[in-house]
């Protein structure tokens, strides 16, 4: 599945949205913690410039970054970080040289300190705190089942962000940017609230992502191991099918060319139509129709009767190929010896459930069968749990000198 291949591209997409729409929802409303937002310079800014200053910013400073994405060419990177000094140098020459004819660059300078600065400041520890509680906190607890092991130092982590925030606008920008008039925005137990906020929403997030993954890994290895499945069973049934053309041409039969071309039928099915996800269940039972007649070529029905009972209107009914064949296909392995037998073969549809029936004797035979480890029965059971959990019921029980078989499908 695509969303596999690239689900690290995908989580960094993800990380990188959610960080631009936080950085562009503060810059809108809390822009440099005074109450003049959207005053700058004597100029009002609407939100259709803060957003378009914002963006620009982010896409500039993000630009250095190109040089961690695999694939992209040397020649582009190159060209990307030498656009990217131009603008940081000229912005430095602004610094030093004001020019007040170029109004856009002031602009954006102006806006850079008096808001961004303010918002990517606050944002530090935050994504310090969500970050450490993503890679540390939730895979070493939450991931685990242990709430309340995550729950305590989930909380002392949210604290200690908070009061760093407060810190470092109160006490720490001055050493740093003494001529920028920055105060916190909000108080202390404001700032531990917002930081648990960022913090419960990315949990759930990452929550929710790790589970979805899950999900699709799991439906993944399933059609996986459906896959092999059928490719255990297609070899299976060609094997015992060949046989019964074997014996017929051995003796010179007239009837091995018929028989051969409802073989060839029968593998149109398991090659070509059983690559579906769902078949018509008429076409499913259609080719047990087939596969008994071509048993029936190879058995002595003085020995052995044979007994098909169909009721039911199927309609449109639709079913995962290959799940009756197996049963069928166990009947006449375990059923055909050196005395009198019956093979029975029961299939109903009533009321959107599919029960199919078998019951046959337990032959003696002088050279038995090996039954390779049941590998029918063992794959059917397989399949009829990923494909129909908790809508079938398969009973398999032995009485005496019979052996029974119910399959029972909700479709």
């Amino acid at each position: 599945m695509k969303i596999l291949k690239y689900k690290i591209q995908l989580g960094t997409f993800l990380h990188i949205l959610f960080w631009v729409i936080s950085f562009n929802i503060f810059n809108s409303f809390f822009s440099r913690g005074v109450e003049s937002g959207f005053v700058l310079d004597g100029l009002d800014l609407s939100w259709g410039y803060i957003l378009l200053f914002s963006n620009v910013i982010i896409f500039v400073l993000s630009l250095p970054f190109i040089w961690m994405i695999k694939g992209i060419k040397r020649w582009i990177k190159l060209a990307v970080t030498g656009l990217l000094a131009i603008v940081f140098f000229c912005c430095i020459f602004r610094i030093v040289y004001p020019n007040d004819d170029n109004i856009l660059i002031a602009l954006i300078l102006g806006y850079f300190f008096e808001n961004f600065l303010y918002v990517l400041i606050f944002h530090l520890t935050i994504i310090a705190a969500v970050y450490l509680n993503i890679n540390i906190l939730i895979k070493k607890y939450l991931s685990k089942g242990k709430f309340w092991f995550y729950l305590i130092p989930a909380s002392a982590l949210a604290a200690i962000s908070g009061v760093a925030n407060f810190a470092l606008f109160d006490y720490g920008i001055d050493l740093f940017f003494p001529d920028l008039f920055y105060i916190s925005w909000f108080r202390i137990w404001e700032l531990i609230l917002i930081t648990a906020g960022y913090m419960a929403i990315t949990t759930v997030a990452v929550l929710l992502g790790q589970y979805g993954m899950m999900i699709i890994e799991n439906g993944k290895k399933a059609e996986n191991e459906l896959t092999a499945l059928k490719e255990q069973i297609n070899p299976h049934f060609l094997f015992n099918n060949l046989n019964t053309i074997y014996a017929l041409a051995a003796k010179g039969d007239s009837r091995t060319k018929d028989v051969v071309l409802q073989l060839s039928d029968f593998l149109r099915y398991v090659l070509y139509d059983t690559s579906s996800d769902k078949i018509l269940l008429e076409k499913e039972v259609e080719i047990i129709n087939t596969y008994i007649g071509l048993q029936r070529e190879r058995i002595n029905p003085e020995m052995t009767e044979i007994i098909l009972n169909n009721q039911g209107d199927y309609g449109k009914t639709m079913i995962a190929p290959l799940l009756l064949l197996p049963l069928a296909e166990n009947c006449f392995k375990h059923g055909i010896g050196n005395i009198r037998g019956t093979i029975l073969f029961d299939i109903q549809y009533i009321d959107g459930q599919l029960i199919f029936r078998t019951r046959n004797s337990i032959a003696y035979r002088e050279n038995p069968v090996q039954s390779e480890g049941g590998i029918g029965l063992q794959n059917l059971e397989k399949r009829l749990n990923l494909l129909y959990p908790g809508q079938h019921l398969l009973t398999v029980t032995e009485e005496g000198d019979h052996f029974n078989a119910e399959l029972k499908i909700n479709l």
